[in-house]
Parts: structure tokens; C-alpha cells; sequence
């Protein structure tokens, strides 16, 4: 059995290798870097977005009565002048701001910063006959809230806003940073990242991840890690940056 590389002493391993895409990529190093650690870009998707026209999703006969975005890359998207005044559910805090960031004037924020959070919130909140619900996603996501949400009696316009691609190889200095045994840990904002990143991995890089904490945003991102490869696997007390950022802690 091939040795593990030498781990050197934790006060060297300052490195957190951050795997999300922008725009919350650049939020979450400086917000690593002011816990004291060393960030490492090494987003491990692209995000192409996929504007809607403007007029084509709220038409003057038939506006939708909400817009639903359980993603903050679905913003850039659908911030258009005949949509920024219809109200705004979004799936957390961060989507939130952004939201309000782009023009939009009515946001409201699911508490749980999930999906099926997203949802109970609708369900408490909208009434089905009011109108459409215009629901902006990534090409295969939400399939499963459009789902119970018509169940529910909605009416859902879902709408393709952005796709992902997975990129296929690690940035040359996250891959170094783990081969020295410089990386303390690595931050996972979605089970797609963990996967990428994995199999980006080489046989002697994955051999590196025993030193390295997987600090995750969920119980399904955690999933996809092989727990016995790494140090650790932790998931966030909360599925958002605020959650990802108190399990990582502050460098001591």
C-alpha cells in the first residue's frame, strides 16, 4: 500500500479550497479569508446563463402572480423591468440579496434556506388562483418543486434560466495546495461540486484528503464523499454560507 504523503504541522495546513461557482465565490473567500484562513479558488462548475426576453415571461394579459428562485444564479437572468416588481420568493438569504440587489422590490426569504422549505412557504402564503407562478431554475433542477407545487393546485411557467457544465480538472494550485498537504479543508455548496471535484481527483490526490476536513451544505452533499477519504465530513448546521462558514470556524 502506497504511503500517504507527510501531513505537515496544522499550523501549515491554512489553505480552504472553495469548489462553488460565481457569483457566491468570490463572497465566500473573502469570508474565508477574514476567519483567517488562506482561500483557494477551485470552482469546480460553470454557469451559463440563459436570459429570459424581456416581456416573454410576464405578458400584460397574463403576469405571472410570484416569481420562485431557488438559486442566486438564476438572478442575473430574470432581472428584467416587467419582473422586478412582481414579488419574489427565494430559497435563502443569500438569493435574497441578491434579489433586492437586481432590482427587485418584493422579496420574501424561506427561513429553512431549502427548497422544500421554499415550498411549505408558498404553500402558506400564495393562493393558487391568484395567478401563475413563474419558476426560474438550472436546466434539471427543480423538477421535484414544480412537481408538488402543481400538485398543490399552482399553476408553475418553469423556466430554464441557466445550465451547468462540470469542469474536468482541478486548478493547478488547489491540486498543488493538496499535494503538499497545505489544504485544511474544502467547502461543498452542492452534491454536483463534491462529485466534480472528486472526479477530478488523482489517485495520489485523493490519497492527500485523510489531512483535509470535507465541510459540506448538506446531508446529500455528504453523501456523494466517501467519508473514510477524508479527516472529516461535516455538514453545515444550516444549508447556507452563514452554516458553512461557523462549521469551518475560525483558524486558531
Amino acid at each position: 500500500m502506497p504511503n500517504r504523503p507527510h501531513a505537515p504541522p496544522l499550523r501549515d495546513r491554512a489553505g480552504v479550497l472553495v469548489t462553488r461557482p460565481p457569483p457566491g465565490l468570490a463572497e465566500t473567500m473573502e469570508a474565508t479569508a477574514a476567519q483567517g484562513w488562506r482561500p483557494v479558488a477551485a470552482p469546480m462548475l460553470d454557469i451559463v446563463s440563459c436570459p429570459l426576453a424581456p416581456g416573454g415571461a410576464a405578458s400584460a394579459a397574463a403576469p405571472p402572480q410570484a416569481v420562485v428562485v431557488t438559486s442566486s444564479q438564476a438572478i442575473s437572468a430574470i432581472a428584467l423591468p416587467d419582473l422586478v416588481n412582481i414579488p419574489c420568493y427565494a430559497v435563502g438569504a443569500a438569493t435574497a440579496r441578491r434579489a433586492r440587489a437586481a432590482g427587485f422590490v418584493h422579496v420574501q426569504v424561506a427561513p429553512e434556506g431549502t427548497a422544500e422549505g421554499l415550498g411549505r412557504m408558498l404553500l402558506a402564503c400564495v393562493v393558487p388562483s391568484a395567478g401563475a407562478l413563474l419558476l426560474a431554475m438550472g436546466r434539471g433542477y427543480g423538477m421535484d418543486l414544480a412537481r408538488g407545487l402543481r400538485d398543490a393546485g399552482f399553476r408553475v411557467r418553469r423556466r430554464v434560466v441557466y445550465r451547468v457544465t462540470r469542469r474536468r480538472r482541478l486548478d493547478a494550485r488547489a491540486g498543488e495546495m493538496l499535494r503538499r498537504g497545505q489544504a485544511g479543508a474544502v467547502l461543498f455548496y452542492s452534491p454536483r461540486t463534491a462529485q466534480a471535484f472528486m472526479e477530478a481527483l488523482t489517485p495520489a490526490l485523493r490519497m492527500a484528503l485523510a489531512q483535509v476536513r470535507a465541510i459540506v451544505i448538506s446531508a446529500r452533499t455528504a453523501d456523494v464523499l466517501d467519508a473514510a477519504q477524508w479527516k472529516s465530513v461535516e455538514v453545515a448546521p444550516t444549508p447556507d454560507s452563514a452554516g458553512m462558514l461557523a462549521c469551518l470556524g475560525a483558524r486558531g
